[in-house]
């Protein structure tokens, strides 16, 4: 799993080899974004720290994710008419 103090190391890298003015699109999940609702719609926080870390890492591992992404690049592209 990614610590924040990690993530944070690879933006200085991209920084350094790419520049401060790089676009980027980026999708950030942490603990915050690990949460149930009840019955009436509230949030409940998550307290067990494993459950959370669990959850992360299989979000970050998960294939799809990244397929649907590389999916809607291709097809920007493709929209974009951009030749190889």
């Amino acid at each position: 799993m990614t610590t924040l103090s990690q993530l944070k190391q690879r933006i200085d890298q991209l920084i350094e080899t790419q520049g401060e003015e790089s676009p980027v699109a980026a999708f950030i999940y942490t603990k915050e974004d690990v949460v149930q609702y009840d019955d009436d719609f509230n949030e409940v926080e998550i307290e067990d720290n494993t459950i959370i870390e669990d959850v992360l890492y299989n979000v970050e591992d998960t294939d799809y994710i990244y397929t649907q992404i590389q999916g809607v690049i291709d097809d920007e592209l493709t929209q974009k008419e951009v030749a190889l």
